[in-house]
């Protein structure tokens, strides 16, 4: 390992074009530094799900839950598959330790309906996301492709939050096939 001392007898032997070249070199090695010190966070829902929390607002009969790739409109993804049961919605909660002074965190994550559901076209699927209790998003769904989401989330640094998928037949579970994509984390 050179010594500061040895590095700097280096550079002054070098000509204008030279050191100009040094300084850009440089620069890039302090970036690459402060994004390595910024080193992303990430918590991944699927390599999670042994410690999910399936639960039905109702009775659980119909309801399907369970990790696996999943395809919508022909574009395969890892998914969270969550069928709503026969009557009320299906939830998947996680607590999430979120460590302390980490800003930026999105979720990241896509919404679907796999490929060979017969939903109707007059029938919808409900999705949201709850996070402490608080819806932070959702949308209504019928169609088969992947719709892809990054949302902002309140600050929960330095806190456990609970996250929650959840999906609804809003009175009609049949062919409501519904998966969430890669859903993610992250932040710095």
């Amino acid at each position: 390992m050179a010594t500061i001392e040895e590095i700097i007898a280096r550079l002054a032997g070098l000509s204008p074009q030279g050191l100009e070249e040094a300084q850009a070199f440089v620069e890039f090695l302090r970036r690459k530094e402060a994004q390595a010190q910024r080193a992303a966070w990430s918590f991944d829902f699927l390599e999670n799900f042994r410690d999910a929390m399936p639960a039905a607002s109702r009775d659980p009969g119909g309801m399907e839950i369970k990790v696996a790739p999943a395809i919508c409109a022909g574009v395969v993804r890892q998914a969270l598959w969550e069928h709503p049961p026969v009557s009320g919605s299906a939830t998947v909660g996680y607590l999430v330790p979120v460590p302390i002074g980490l800003h930026g965190i999105k979720l990241k994550f896509a919404v679907g309906i796999r490929d060979g559901a017969e939903l109707p076209s007059d029938r919808f699927v409900a999705f949201r996301v709850l996070v402490n209790g608080w819806k932070l998003w959702s949308t209504v769904k019928n169609t088969h492709a992947w719709e892809d989401h990054a949302i902002e989330m309140p600050q929960v640094s330095s806190d456990v939050a609970r996250v929650e998928f959840v999906t609804d037949g809003m009175g009609d579970n049949r062919w409501n096939w519904a998966v969430w994509g890669t859903p993610r984390l992250e932040g710095e």
